[in-house]
C-alpha cells in the first residue's frame, strides 16, 4: 500500500504494552531532514526510548554541548516529543530548542493542518446526514481528535465525525437533539467499559482475508463518495440506517448534478490535486503533497477560474464553519441545548439505550480495524484496549459539550500517515486547528474549493486499496496449468478469496460494518467445517480376535461429531472388548463430551465393554469438571504406570487423574 519507505523512529509514549516492541515503523513517502536524522542516531544510544536524551547525553553523543547543561546548538529533538523544554535554562536555550523542535516535528505540524482541512467538509456533510446543524459535526470532530489522540491507544490515528455514526441518528434526533446528546455519552459509556475490560483483544479474531476485503472496500466507498461533489445537496438529507447499494448514493440518491461548466472546472481542480501530489515532491518535500495539492486548487480557484467569469463550490457553500467554544449542554443558552435537555426517567433510558449500543459497537469496530489496518502499515503495535476507552472518553465528553460522537475517521488516518503524521502531535494539531477553524480561521477555510479536498481524498482511495490482492483473486481462480504457464504463484484457499470479496460486497451493497461482521461469520463457519473434517479413527483387532483397539485423532467440537460418529463401524460386528483411545484427540466443548458419552451408550447397548485411556490432560480437565455426567462411562479409570521404564511419562500422553 506504498511506494516508498524509510525506518524512522517512533515517539510512542509509556503506553502499555509498547515499550518491550520494535521502535521501527515504515511510514511511507516521507524523507527525513537533516535535523531528523540526527534526532534518530542519539535516539538509538538510549535503551529507554520512552525519556527524552539528557543533555549530558547529546554531548556524549556529538551534537555539541556547551558542557553546563544548557541547550546546545543543534540539539536533535525527538520527533513528537512535547516535554523537551523541561531541560532548558536560559532564554536564548529556550528559542534554540523551538526552533530545532519545529524543524523536527514539521511534518507532524503539516500532516495535523492537511488533515484538519480534510475533516471540515465530512464533518458538515455527516451533520446533515444525522439531521443537525454544521456545528455539532464540526465541534465532535475537535473533541473526538483531541481526546483519542492523547488518550487513545493508536499514534497517528484520526478520529471525528463518521458517516458510520451518523447515520444511527436521525431517527433520535426527530425526538429531539438532547436524547441524541444523551445517547452518545451512555455509547461513550459502554466504550469505555469496553476498554477497562480489556476486551480490545477480541480484535485478533478478525482474519486477514476479512481485513483485506475491509481496505478494498474501503477504498472504493471513500473514492465513490468522492462524486457527490458533483451533485447539488437538497436542504435535507434523510439516509436509513442501511441502505442497498448505499456506497453508490451518488449515482443513485437522486439528487440533480451540478452544470457542466461547474463539472468540467470541479474535474480539473482534481486533476490538478492528483497532479501535484505526484509532482511536487520531486520539488521540494518541506511540505506534505496533500497539503501543497489543497493550496494549489485554491491559488487556481482564484486565480484562474473565478477572475475568467467561473466558479466551483467551496467550504463556504456547503455551510458555515463559524462556532464558539462549547460548554456542557446543560448551561449552553447560545445554541438553546439547556431548554431542549429531556429528564431522565425511564422513557428517556429506553430511547436512548439501543442507538447507544448500535453507536458504540459500530464504533469500536471501525476504529479498532482502523488501529490494525495502520499497525501494519507502520509495522508497529497498537493498544486496543487503551483505543477502545479513548473513544469512549471522546465520544462521553462530546455529547457532554454538544456534539454527536463519531469514531476513528478512516480516510484522514490514511492521509494523516501518508503525509509523515505517525505520531500523537500530527493527530493532536489537526484537532486543534479545527477548533481554529471553528472559532477564528473560519474566512480562509471558506475560500478552499471542496474539488481540491476530494482529489486529496482519491490518491487515500489509491493508497486504501490493496491492490495485490487482484493478483491473488486471478491466480487463486486459475486453473493449475495457466498458473504454471505465466508462472503466477499467487495461490491462497478459494474460500478465503470468497470471504475476501463477500466483505467487498456486502460493504458496497449495506455497510461498512455489516461486510466486516460478514466476513468474520463465514470465516468461522468455513473454519469449522475445514476442522470438522480432520478427525480420524483408526483400528487395530487383537490376536485372538476378542478385543479391538480405536484411536481417535483430531478435534472433537460440536462440528465433528457427526462425522466420527459416522466412522465407528457396525457395533453388532465387531468385539465386545472395546478400548478407545484419545492420545491424539482433543474435546473442545459440551457437545464433543456428549459425542464421547453417545459413543459409550452406542457400544454398550450392543453388549460391548468400553475403556477410554490416554486422554490428553486438557481434555481431561474439561471432562472431570463434569464428572457427574459421566456415571457408568469408564474415562477416569488411573492407568498402571511403569514410570522407570514408560518413555510416554515425559511425552506426558497420560493424564493425571488429580486437578
Amino acid at each position: 500500500m506504498a511506494d516508498a519507505s524509510f525506518p524512522v523512529k517512533l515517539d510512542m509514549g509509556n503506553e502499555e504494552n509498547e515499550s518491550s516492541r520494535p521502535n521501527t515503523a515504515v511510514i511511507p513517502d516521507i524523507e527525513a531532514s537533516k535535523q531528523e536524522q540526527a534526532a534518530l542516531e542519539l535516539r538509538d544510544v538510549h535503551t529507554d526510548t520512552t525519556q527524552p536524551p539528557t543533555f549530558a547525553d547529546t554531548t556524549a553523543a556529538g551534537a555539541g554541548g556547551n558542557g553546563n547543561g544548557d541547550v546546545p546548538l543543534g540539539y536533535p529533538v525527538p520527533v513528537g516529543d512535547v516535554f523537551c523544554w523541561k531541560h532548558t535554562s536560559s532564554f536564548k536555550s529556550f528559542w534554540i530548542l523551538t526552533w530545532q523542535w519545529l524543524l523536527a516535528n514539521r511534518a507532524q505540524i503539516l500532516s495535523g493542518i492537511t488533515v484538519a482541512l480534510a475533516q471540515v467538509p465530512e464533518a458538515v456533510s455527516f451533520s446533515f446526514v444525522a439531521g443537525v446543524d454544521p456545528i455539532v459535526g464540526l465541534q465532535s470532530a475537535w473533541i473526538m481528535g483531541i481526546v483519542t489522540s492523547l488518550v487513545g491507544g493508536r499514534p497517528g490515528m484520526v478520529a471525528g465525525s463518521t458517516g458510520a455514526i451518523a447515520i444511527v441518528l436521525p431517527k433520535i434526533v426527530e425526538k429531539g437533539i438532547g436524547y441524541m446528546f444523551y445517547a452518545i455519552m451512555l455509547a461513550g459509556i459502554i466504550q469505555m467499559l469496553f476498554g477497562l475490560l480489556r476486551l480490545g483483544v477480541l480484535v485478533r479474531m478478525i482474519p486477514h482475508p476479512v481485513m483485506v476485503g475491509f481496505c478494498n472496500g474501503l477504498g472504493i466507498v471513500i473514492g465513490v463518495a468522492q462524486f457527490n461533489i458533483f451533485k447539488i445537496r437538497p436542504q435535507e438529507e434523510v439516509r436509513r440506517m442501511v441502505e442497498i447499494g448505499g456506497a453508490f448514493a451518488p449515482f443513485t440518491n437522486g439528487w440533480a448534478w451540478v452544470d457542466a461548466t461547474m463539472g468540467c472546472w470541479m474535474a480539473f481542480h482534481i486533476i490538478i490535486a492528483l497532479f501535484t501530489y505526484a509532482f511536487f515532491p520531486k520539488l521540494t518535500k518541506a511540505i506534505p503533497a496533500s497539503l501543497a495539492a489543497i493550496i494549489m486548487t485554491t491559488i487556481v480557484e482564484w486565480a484562474l477560474v473565478r477572475p475568467v467569469g467561473y466558479k466551483t463550490n467551496t467550504v463556504k457553500d456547503l455551510a458555515s464553519v463559524a462556532g464558539a467554544f462549547p460548554v456542557p449542554v446543560w448551561a449552553d443558552t447560545m445554541y438553546g441545548y439547556r431548554d431542549l435537555m429531556p429528564p431522565l426517567n425511564g422513557d428517556t433510558w429506553l430511547t436512548i439505550l439501543p442507538v447507544a449500543i448500535t453507536a458504540a459497537a459500530i464504533g469500536l469496530l471501525e476504529s479498532l480495524l482502523t488501529l490494525e489496518l495502520i499497525d501494519e502499515m507502520t509495522n508497529t503495535k497498537g493498544n486496543s484496549n487503551r483505543e477502545a476507552f479513548g473513544q469512549g472518553l471522546g465520544q462521553l465528553l462530546s455529547g457532554m459539550f454538544g456534539g454527536m460522537g463519531g469514531c476513528t475517521t478512516i480516510g484522514q488516518s490514511m492521509m494523516n500517515i501518508h503525509s509523515g503524521g505517525y505520531t500523537r502531535l500530527s493527530s493532536t494539531v489537526a484537532a486543534i486547528f479545527m477548533l481554529i477553524i471553528i472559532l477564528a480561521a473560519y474566512p480562509l477555510i471558506n475560500l478552499i474549493p471542496v474539488a481540491g479536498l476530494a482529489g486529496v481524498m482519491f490518491v487515500v482511495t489509491y493508497f486504501t486499496v490493496e491492490w495485490e490482492s487482484f493478483k491473488i483473486v486471478f491466480g487463486t481462480m486459475l486453473p493449475q496449468r495457466l498458473r504454471l504457464r505465466w508462472n503466477l504463484e499467487t495461490k491462497v484457499k478459494r474460500s478465503d478469496v470468497f470471504i475476501m470479496l463477500s466483505v467487498v460486497g456486502v460493504t458496497l451493497l449495506l455497510d461498512l460494518a455489516i461486510g466486516v461482521a460478514v466476513g468474520i461469520a463465514l470465516s468461522c463457519l468455513v473454519f469449522a467445517w475445514d476442522t470438522s473434517t480432520r478427525v480420524t479413527l483408526s483400528r487395530a483387532l487383537s490376536e485372538d480376535g476378542n478385543s479391538v483397539i480405536y484411536s481417535i485423532g483430531g478435534p472433537i467440537f460440536f462440528g465433528s461429531i457427526k462425522p466420527l460418529m459416522d466412522l465407528f463401524p457396525d457395533p453388532t460386528t465387531e468385539p465386545k472388548n472395546v478400548t478407545i483411545l484419545l492420545e491424539n484427540a482433543d474435546i473442545h466443548d459440551w457437545s464433543g463430551m456428549m459425542a464421547i458419552k453417545r459413543i459409550h451408550d452406542k457400544l454398550e447397548n450392543n453388549g460391548a465393554t468400553v475403556r477410554f485411556q490416554k486422554i490428553n490432560v486438557n481434555s481431561r480437565k474439561l471432562m472431570y469438571k463434569s464428572k457427574d455426567l459421566w456415571e457408568n462411562v469408564n474415562v477416569f479409570e488411573e492407568e498402571e504406570i511403569n514410570v522407570e521404564h514408560d518413555p510416554l511419562v515425559e511425552a506426558k500422553h497420560y493424564g493425571d487423574s488429580h486437578f
